[in-house]
């Protein structure tokens, strides 16, 4: 419910205020002076519609951050606090103030001046809202689905728990019942009870799924940064009870299945690609693919045993790895050395124009 609250609410308020804005402009420079006593004793009784909005709102935007302060949902938030006061302090009185002195037909220097101060406080809270509005559908188009169809949420305990790489770990959990994906699609997993107070990004994180869609369980990767999340889902017992939330996002092999895909990845921004190399490699899709995966070591570089594995078995799979430290041994799985680049592609693309490159570099969650 509060999906689709916050939504709907920041839509009302923002054409509220908008109207508001709107109709004082064309009265004062179309309208009689019975025009605009007209708006301006009608814009008070507007604030039982936009103050509620506004709350509606502020709350439903706290409860779906979920304790997170940074990025898109931090500056949403940052923001409201702003567009409250600007309304109590300024926008508030100034239209009360206002309607006072239009109903009594004083049109003089403080009336003008209050209007004025009014027209600019309320460009300022539309540009805010316009701004939230922006934010919340980035967030929407990437990792939230439309609120007119929110993605589910599911219960899902921690199945198994591996190292794969330095500071890389792979986490599998029980793949809930009538759960679907889509590879190279994410989830949203909250830890319930965390062992600490959660940090400043709250207690979810999002994550590509690195498995395929007919796979028994759900796997995920992440870097052990230290966080409180992190540690929390380290310290997890098996058995553990967890929630993700989605499917969410539209990366997918894409164009013409004549046209090479062309990978970019660096570290565990490998996951979403991988699930679509698993993916192809059952349905034994005909599409030629080429995956230059960037890592800082062999060490460092996950499912690369597996990675190979698929390239000996499938001649349309073309593996090129590429590490920035140390020297290239292909003794250690290394095809190049240093930065994937325009050259390192040229090097191994035919016709680079006719490829769909997609690029998902080193991501830590």
């Amino acid at each position: 419910m509060p999906r689709i609250i916050h939504p709907l609410a920041g839509l009302v308020a923002l054409l509220t205020i908008a109207t508001f804005w709107v109709s004082t402009v064309l009265s004062e420079l179309f309208g009689s002076e019975a025009t605009v006593t007209a708006v301006k004793t009608t814009i008070p009784w507007g604030f039982l519609l936009l103050v509620p909005a506004l709350a509606a709102t502020g709350g439903s935007g706290l409860f779906l951050s979920k304790g997170q302060r940074t990025g898109l949902v931090g500056a949403k938030l940052r923001r409201m606090p702003i567009i409250a006061l600007n309304g109590l302090l300024v926008l508030i009185p100034a239209a009360l103030f206002l309607a006072s002195k239009a109903r009594a037909g004083a049109f003089d220097a403080s009336f003008y001046t209050a209007q004025g101060v009014e027209l600019i406080a309320g460009a300022v809270n539309l540009t805010l809202l316009g701004l939230g509005m922006r934010d919340g559908l980035a967030l929407s188009r990437w990792r939230r689905g439309s609120f007119l169809r929110p993605a589910a949420t599911h219960a899902t305990r921690l199945a198994a728990r591996e190292e794969l790489a330095d500071g890389t770990m792979v986490i599998r959990l029980d793949k809930p019942e009538g759960f679907r994906f889509q590879p190279g699609q994410a989830v949203y997993l909250s830890v319930p009870d965390p062992l600490e107070k959660p940090d400043g990004r709250g207690k979810v994180r999002v994550f590509s799924i690195a498995s395929a869609p007919r796979d028994p369980m759900l796997e995920i990767v992440t870097r052990q940064t230290g966080s409180s999340f992190k540690r929390t889902l380290a310290a997890a017992e098996i058995g553990a009870p967890l929630r993700i939330e989605g499917p969410y996002g539209d990366l997918a092999l894409r164009g013409d299945t004549e046209r090479p895909a062309v990978f970019l990845a660096g570290g565990i921004g490998i996951t979403p690609f991988l699930s679509m190399l698993r993916d192809a490699a059952r349905q034994g899709l005909s599409r030629r693919m080429v995956l230059f995966y960037g890592n800082r070591t062999p060490e460092s570089a996950a499912f690369l045993p597996e990675l190979r594995a698929l390239e000996r078995r499938d001649p349309r799979f073309t593996l090129i790895t590429t590490f920035t430290e140390g020297v290239a041994d292909p003794r250690a799985g290394a095809t190049e050395q240093g930065r994937i680049s325009a050259a390192m592609l040229s090097k191994y693309l035919d016709d680079p124009a006719t490829a769909v490159f997609q690029i998902v570099p080193h991501l830590v969650v």
